[in-house]
C-alpha cells in the first residue's frame, strides 16, 4: 500500500492491524481513507504478529502508547484474557477485532456481527422472522448469530465440517438468546436440506479465501435456495468468490464481503472515535478499495 494521501507529522498516532498472515490484507486501505476524511491524525498499517506473540505485542503497544488497534485471525479469541474489559457478546463468543484504551484500561469489542447485519440491512434484506442458513462456525459465527438474533430472525441453522464446533456455538446462542438454533454437519445432504428453507444464506467459512488453499467442495446446495433468498459472503479477498459467482449465475441477490467490511468499519469508527461514516464516506472508501484490486464497484 502507499501513503500518498496521508498527512504524517510528529503528532500522527499509530493504529496497527495485527494478524497472521497479513501479506494480502487490504482493510487498512479503508481505515486510512476514513481517517483522512474525518481528519483523524492516525495511520493504520498491517503488522504480522504470530499466534503466541500477543503478550509481547501488548507490552510493545503500551511502550509505544498505541491506544487503538484492530486485529484479525488468529488473535480474535486469544486477545480476550489480555484485556481489561470486553463487550458481553464478544466475550461470550470469543471474538474481538478492535481494542481501544479508555482511562488506562484496554476495552475490546467484536464488530463482525454488527457489520454483517448492517450490510444486510443496507441492502434491504428483511430479517424479521427470516430463516437464516450460516456456513462455518469459526471466530465470527457466534457474534454474527447474536446480532442476527437481535435483528429478529426466526431461526438459524449452523453448518460446519466439524459438527462439534457448530453444536458449541448453537448451544451458546440458545442458552443466551432463546433463538431457535440448529447445528448440522456440512455434508451435501445437510446443505441441501438447509438451503430449501433458507431466506438468507451467509458464508462465514474461510473456504475460497485468498491464500487459504481450499475452496468449497460442493455448492450444488445453492441451486436448492428459494428464488427470493439473499446470499451474503463474508470473505473480502478475492472480491468475487465462487459463492458469489454461483449465486449470480442462479439469479440470486448477493451481498459481497466488501459491503460487510464497510459496515463493520463504520461501527468501529463510532466505537473508537465517536464519528459516524455515512453512505458517501463508505462509497469513497469502496472506490479506494476497488482501485487497489483493479476493479470497479459494479464488479463487487
Amino acid at each position: 500500500m502507499t501513503f500518498d494521501n496521508l498527512k504524517i507529522n510528529t503528532q500522527t498516532r499509530l493504529m496497527p492491524m495485527i494478524g497472521y498472515p497479513m501479506a494480502q490484507s487490504s482493510a487498512s486501505l479503508v481505515y486510512d481513507c476514513l481517517l483522512e476524511r474525518f481528519d483523524i491524525n492516525r495511520i493504520m498499517w498491517p503488522v504480522e504478529i504470530k499466534k503466541g506473540e500477543l503478550a509481547s505485542f501488548m507490552q510493545a503497544a503500551r511502550t509505544l502508547q498505541i491506544d487503538v488497534f484492530a486485529l484479525t485471525m488468529p488473535h480474535k479469541a486469544d486477545i480476550i484474557p489480555l484485556l481489561d474489559e470486553v463487550e458481553q457478546s464478544s466475550r461470550l463468543f470469543n471474538s474481538v477485532n478492535i481494542v481501544k484504551t479508555v482511562d488506562g484500561k484496554t476495552v475490546g469489542a467484536g464488530m463482525d456481527g454488527k457489520g454483517c447485519v448492517g450490510a444486510l440491512r443496507e441492502a434491504g434484506t428483511k430479517l424479521e422472522g427470516a430463516n437464516v442458513m450460516l456456513l462455518g462456525t469459526g471466530s465470527i459465527s457466534g457474534v454474527v448469530g447474536y446480532e442476527l438474533y437481535r435483528s429478529g430472525i426466526g431461526s438459524l441453522t449452523l453448518l460446519n465440517r466439524t459438527l462439534s464446533n457448530a453444536e458449541e456455538v448453537a448451544r451458546r446462542l440458545r442458552d443466551n438468546t432463546g433463538l431457535a438454533v440448529e447445528a448440522r454437519e456440512s455434508t451435501p445432504a445437510e446443505l441441501d436440506r438447509a438451503a430449501r428453507d433458507a431466506d438468507v444464506f451467509i458464508q462465514c467459512s474461510p473456504l475460497g479465501m485468498f491464500g487459504f488453499g481450499a475452496d468449497h467442495p460442493y455448492l450444488g446446495f445453492m441451486e436448492k435456495l428459494p428464488a427470493h433468498a439473499v446470499v451474503m459472503e463474508a470473505i473480502v479477498n478475492p472480491p468475487m468468490t465462487t459463492v458469489v459467482k454461483k449465486a449470480r449465475q442462479l439469479g440470486l441477490k448477493t451481498i459481497g464481503g466488501v459491503a460487510m467490511t464497510m459496515a463493520q468499519i463504520a461501527e468501529i469508527f463510532e466505537f473508537c472515535f465517536d464519528v459516524h461514516p455515512d453512505a458517501e464516506d463508505l462509497e469513497v472508501c469502496t472506490r479506494v478499495w476497488c482501485n487497489h484490486f483493479g476493479i470497479t464497484p459494479d464488479q463487487l
